[in-house]
């Protein structure tokens, strides 16, 4: 087994197809096939399945592409300390964000990039807190970033802000604030119960002993916006993912107070490999991001 054969097994996972990978990697597609082989018959088990449109992992695919990750990002944040003689920074580092996240931090984060590090490549995936604390311990990302939950082994957790949640209600709705037991009341669409918002906004629910009225669940936020705006219910969310609609007056945000409902973005490093040179950087750079957006109320309904 070589970091050559890791490299191809991964690219081969990523996009689903031998042939795409071997596409992409400028390689014969016998020679990737003989590859995979290789590694199976080293290991003793079958690494992935054909379908009629690609491959896909088995269980131990899906460890060894894991783990090859790990190595091949340690590999490569090796050689870029090494070879960093003049002490710029260089390589890539993989940030995780939630997707409401996402939408306000990414292109701040990359411009302040592209100014302070441009020998260095900022890759951002989105996705839910759970992914992103999945994906920082098996080493896909280098930081994260979530909404507070359950605590996680192996991670160092910094908080950075503070998020209110609003009842977000149809246009012609009052704007004035709205306890929580009556947001409650109301007919909601929400995420699904494994999402972290809806498992808040149940947990604040058992606390105030009240069973909200849950009428759909829908995890994609512009399907569940659309469903709001047009009069079918209201929801809760943090300003900041309804702003422009806020603004464009086709929803009207509602603070939710006594009690307030609110949630703690964390940062997150790993505590389980070593830090590349880049980590330090770029939380310092994160958390520099944050503050002048929620200072400058560019990350409305949200302190520090």
């Amino acid at each position: 087994m070589d970091m050559r054969q890791l490299r191809s097994f991964v690219q081969i996972v990523e996009l689903g197809s031998i042939t795409a990978a071997a596409e992409r990697l400028q390689v014969a597609q016998p020679a990737l096939s003989r590859q995979v082989q290789a590694l199976e018959e080293e290991l003793g088990v079958t690494l992935l399945r054909r379908h009629g449109r690609g491959i896909i992992p088995t269980e131990e695919g899906r460890t060894l592409a894991d783990r090859a990750r790990q190595i091949l990002s340690d590999v490569d944040a090796m050689v870029d300390d090494v070879l960093a003689r003049d002490h710029r920074l260089r390589g890539t580092v993989t940030l995780g964000l939630p997707p409401t996240v996402a939408e306000v931090l990414a292109t701040p984060l990359v411009a302040e990039s592209l100014r302070a590090y441009p020998d260095v490549k900022l890759r951002i995936v989105a996705g839910f807190s759970g992914h992103v604390q999945d994906w920082l311990l098996r080493g896909t990302i280098d930081i994260g970033v979530t909404y507070q939950g359950a605590k996680v082994p192996l991670v160092r957790t910094h908080p950075l802000l503070l998020e209110r949640l609003f009842l977000i209600e149809p246009p012609g709705a009052p704007s004035k604030p709205i306890t929580l037991p009556e947001a409650l009341s109301r007919s909601l669409i929400l995420p699904s119960p494994n999402h972290g918002l809806r498992k808040l906004v149940d947990d604040a629910a058992r606390q105030a002993l009240i069973s909200p009225k849950v009428i759909l669940d829908i995890d994609i936020l512009p399907t569940l916006l659309a469903f709001v705006e047009r009069g079918t219910g209201s929801t809760i969310l943090p300003l900041v993912s309804v702003f422009q609609r806020v603004n464009e007056g086709r929803l009207v945000a509602r603070p939710i107070e006594s009690p307030v409902l609110d949630r703690t973005l964390v940062l997150w490093t790993p505590l389980n490999r070593p830090s590349s040179r880049l980590t330090g950087p770029f939380t310092t750079m994160l958390g520099d991001t944050v503050y002048r957006l929620v200072t400058s109320g560019e990350w409305p309904g949200t302190k520090l």
